[in-house]
């Protein structure tokens, strides 16, 4: 792969181009797909994914270079290089081969899913998954590697996919499918991918790149769903990916006391500012005693305190700071009122905000985070009502506790369980939201023609 960078943040098939040529081809965004020979060979993908992934591990490689300064560009991204070489190690990991292979085993059928299949419920039938067509993709400013991957699980269902980045953001969405596609020789790859940087506060680009879209998968907060939403055309499929907000779980069975344990959840409130919907907002302590309460909070606020130095002060705008004084100011107000006890770093460098009210409270992020109680015997009473929002618990507790936790707060309506130190890693495969997203991102189509199932003529272009 010889990809060369670019400072223009307009990738367009193949082409780099500038911000004029950008907007005369935005109009025409409806005429890729009708223009292609056929559908996507879905073996070309993989090959593609295994070639770029070898690119990613290679340290000395002008790929990983590039990406990497990418990723720790102080005025963009501002990863730490140890977070940067992890979110490529984990991209590189994630384009396995045998892994996304398995993926669209788990949820298209197989590794050829546009072949038809006999219909379970019909004789002379057949089955198969098609692309959904024009899918755009609104990527997410916090998670640098989140809209690469979507793309590729765009173009594992064949699609022709469009990327939006947010208006502030560096290259390295652009640079990384860039160097996806110069890693399929076919160019299939690269006829399916147009990437463009825009402030969704311009809304004739917003309006023109959606309205050829056939589904459009939002990264990002309510406020960004329905920035987009407004703008979809009638009949087009949108896949919300967000917001979510994610909780810790020290249960009276764990140990929790235990040193290590309280790191990990400070690792896990302080990478990455707080800034995914995976991060712990909110620690919930298995107790009704408000002494037992403010001693755990007084333990968190001591792993943070020991954690601290190993991870990067994310710069706050003007209007971040502000909302974290005023919830901090409101907290320190409310302990004469036997409410509330805080916990300060040095210089607010983080904050821990005890209070003995349960109910479930979003964090002004930049390692704040909320410790409230939670007897185990109400958490689907509390957090219920916030169902639509419960992402990931990071639950402690003894091993045979595990379990019937995991099943209450499935029973709340969270989406992932996972042990503390985890919060924010995932695996390749694993459901977003709830969801599969290669299904998301396909329709299910059926054939019911004389003699159609089983012919050998309908066995699609990308089984190799």
């Amino acid at each position: 792969m010889t990809t060369v960078a670019q400072t223009t943040p307009y990738y367009w098939q193949g082409e780099w181009v500038d911000e004029e040529e950008a907007s005369r081809r935005l109009g025409g965004l409806g005429g890729i797909l009708p223009a292609l020979a056929g559908p996507l060979d879905v073996g070309q993908v993989l090959d593609a994914c295994e070639r770029f992934a070898g690119a990613l591990t290679d340290r000395d490689g002008a790929e990983y270079r590039r990406l990497f300064t990418d990723l720790t560009d102080p005025a963009t991204t501002a990863l730490p290089a140890a977070d940067a070489e992890a979110a490529l190690a984990g991209l590189a990991a994630a384009l396995d081969r045998g892994l996304l292979t398995a993926q669209l085993t788990a949820e298209l059928g197989g590794p050829a899913p546009h072949r038809p299949v006999p219909a379970a419920f019909a004789s002379g039938a057949a089955e198969l998954w098609q692309p959904i067509g024009t899918l755009v993709h609104i990527a997410p400013r916090n998670v640098a590697v989140a809209g690469v991957l979507s793309v590729v699980e765009g173009l594992l269902a064949g699609n022709v996919n469009v990327v939006k980045t947010s208006g502030g953001e560096g290259l390295f969405t652009q640079h990384a499918l860039a160097a996806l596609a110069d890693a399929d020789p076919s160019g299939q790859v690269r006829d399916r991918l147009v990437v463009l940087r825009f402030s969704s506060r311009d809304t004739e680009w917003l309006r023109q790149l959606c309205r050829p879209a056939d589904a459009v998968a939002v990264w990002g907060t309510e406020e960004a769903v329905e920035g987009v939403a407004r703008f979809l055309p009638s009949g087009c499929r949108l896949v919300e990916w967000g917001p979510k907000i994610s909780l810790a779980y020290l249960d009276r069975t764990g140990g929790r006391r235990d040193g290590e344990a309280l790191r990990a959840l400070a690792r896990d409130i302080l990478r990455n500012g707080q800034r995914t919907c995976t991060s712990p907002q909110v620690v919930y302590v298995d107790t009704d005693d408000a002494e037992v309460l403010f001693a755990e909070a007084r333990a968190v606020a001591d792993a943070l305190a020991a954690e601290a130095d190993g991870f990067p002060e994310f710069p706050r705008e003007t209007a971040e700071q502000a909302e974290v004084t005023n919830v901090v100011t409101v907290a320190r107000l409310e302990e004469h009122l036997g409410l509330t006890r805080t916990f300060s770093g040095p210089g607010g460098r983080w904050h821990v905000l005890a209070d003995k009210r349960p109910g479930l409270a979003a964090s002004p992020l930049f390692a704040t985070v909320w410790v409230k109680p939670l007897p185990r015997e109400e958490i689907v009473r509390v957090l219920h009502p916030m169902r639509r929002y419960l992402q990931t618990v990071g639950l402690h507790a003894a091993d045979d506790h595990a379990l019937p936790l995991a099943t209450e707060f499935f029973r709340a309506g969270a989406l992932r369980v996972t042990r503390l130190g985890s919060m924010l890693d995932s695996y390749p495969g694993e459901p977003h939201d709830g969801q599969l997203a290669l299904q998301r991102y396909s329709r299910r189509v059926s054939v019911a023609t004389a003699g159609v199932s089983g012919r050998p003529g309908l066995q699609g272009h990308n089984e190799r």
